[in-house]
């Protein structure tokens, strides 16, 4: 995929197909970008595990077995623990869009949206 598609401008969300509105800034990811939209949804599905829909009409639903598609962005499905232990990481998933990422990578994901969002605002 060009790099218009995994910079963010101008490609739909990778979980709800949505295009962007103008001035919407989203997160890059190595198969195309995630608004801010999902992004909020994501973290709250990964938090209480309820399905959820998008704005763009797909179902977003929390994954945490190891044996589930890893994270498209980290490429982890567990988390490894500082003595070796493994537990699993909540991930959310849309099948429609055949699109995961995990819990870190959506608090990732906001932190880069808000660094963005700080650096516009006129001081």
């Amino acid at each position: 995929m060009g790099e218009r598609g995994t910079n963010g401008q101008g490609a739909a969300c990778r979980f709800c197909g949505r295009a962007p509105t103008p001035g919407e800034y989203r997160a890059p990811g190595p198969l195309g970008p995630i608004c801010p939209s999902c992004l909020e949804a994501g973290l709250a599905l990964v938090r209480d595990g309820r399905e959820r829909r998008s704005r763009g009409g797909t179902v977003l639903v929390r994954v945490i077995t190891p044996e589930d598609d890893a994270c498209e962005f980290c490429e982890r499905s567990v988390r490894r623990g500082f003595f070796g232990r493994h537990r699993p990481l909540p991930r959310m998933s849309c099948t429609q869009a055949h699109a995961v990422i995990c819990r870190d990578c959506l608090d990732r994901g906001g932190e880069l949206l808000n660094h963005v969002l700080r650096q516009r605002i006129p001081r």
